[in-house]
């Protein structure tokens, strides 16, 4: 009898192939729906206060560069300034660069709008309360920064009042206004 070799196929399992229906599995969409669900609450909360975005944008503006220049002045070892012009409503920032005996006031970016909202005064601690002109905030390298009271009015006459921490240049934001 001679050997005979039969060549046999092997199954090949079909799992994870493509059938002949098309469709999604009920799991499936039961999943792109929670994630669906999921983003319309987060984001509900973040439409529901688009109406003072221009206001929360410009406030939480200001607060950064009040941060960015405390910790510039740290690391950089030079005195930094922030002059508030009441009649135009802007900010600016500006670096004391020091070459040799000499001291240059560098402009860090360009004046910046608090609009929409507009500024009704500010107070220095210790150097007084200004209603008009440029009032000009020193920020040490030593890691302090004078201490500042702005009142911001809205189109509403509604105040809304900052106060910048000397010793950490954070920013504290209150409703109404607050006097010192």
């Amino acid at each position: 009898m001679a050997n005979r070799v039969v060549k046999v196929k092997m199954p090949i399992s079909r799992a994870g192939t493509s059938t002949d229906q098309s469709g999604f599995t009920l799991i499936e969409l039961v999943v792109v729906i929670t994630l669906l669900a999921i983003f319309v609450l987060l984001s509900l909360p973040l439409l529901a206060n688009q109406g003072d975005g221009g206001e929360r944008r410009a406030l939480r503006r200001l607060a950064g560069n009040v941060k960015l220049l405390y910790n510039e002045a740290a690391l950089t070892r030079d005195e930094h300034l922030l002059t508030f012009d009441l009649e135009n409503g802007t900010f600016s920032a500006f670096r004391m660069e020091r070459s040799g005996n000499q001291v240059e006031k560098v402009p860090v970016g360009d004046a910046r709008s608090l609009a929409p909202l507009r500024i009704d005064q500010v107070q220095v601690v210790g150097k007084g309360r200004f209603r008009s002109g440029e009032v000009t905030v020193r920020i040490y390298p030593q890691g302090w920064m004078e201490e500042v009271w702005l009142q911001l009015v809205n189109e509403d006459n509604q105040t809304k009042t900052l106060n910048f921490v000397p010793m950490t240049g954070s920013t504290r934001i209150y409703d109404g206004r607050r006097e010192i």
